[in-house]
């Protein structure tokens, strides 16, 4: 199914000590997906959480396209979030956004994640506000980022630690607490 699921996920580029790498090239007993595909956790610094982002589904549109030239080809990806609110929450997020480079995880609606952003390239995020003038316009922010990357929007399929608990990147499923006992 086209589009994706309803909340997307986010964390600044400085909260994440290591990040995952995609192979170079298919290993002897892989497949091609594995060239698009983060398979290691993101490794936070302590005390922090991916934050939670709940987007209109129907007005987020995540897009990727070719940019340069051989043999430097790499991916232009683009997501736009719209967030149903104009209130503190989104009013923080935006002055967060404005000036720092932010990694984004979103769900496509068979359950996968992607992500846009990465380690080599900063991540720009755009917001813009409408509060509405008449009774039946829309309000809203509108979240517009922008990043250069090796791929289209890599596959993540690993842990993603969130202040509900962590998740699947595979299909966003709950992940079991570990008990070391």
């Amino acid at each position: 199914y086209p589009g994706i699921r309803s909340k997307a996920y986010y964390i600044p580029k400085r909260s994440i000590v290591k990040f995952p790498v995609l192979p170079d090239e298919v290993a002897k007993d892989g497949t091609l997906k594995d060239l698009v595909t983060y398979k290691e956790d993101f490794i936070l610094a302590a005390d922090t959480k991916w934050l939670e982002l709940d987007i209109i589904t129907k007005e987020s549109p995540v897009t990727s396209e070719a940019q340069g030239e051989m043999p430097c080809v790499t991916s232009l990806n683009r997501a736009t979030f719209k967030y149903p609110s104009v209130e503190e929450e989104a009013t923080a997020f935006a002055r967060q956004a404005n000036n720092d480079d932010l990694i984004y995880l979103f769900q496509q609606r068979n359950g996968k994640f992607r992500v846009i952003g990465n380690e080599m390239f900063n991540t720009t995020t755009k917001v813009k506000q409408e509060n509405g003038a008449a009774e039946t316009d829309k309000a809203g922010t509108t979240i517009e980022v922008e990043v250069t990357d090796v791929c289209p929007a890599p596959f993540y399929v690993a842990k993603i630690e969130t202040e509900a608990g962590d998740i699947s990147g595979a299909d966003g499923s709950v992940v079991p607490e570990v008990n070391p006992g």
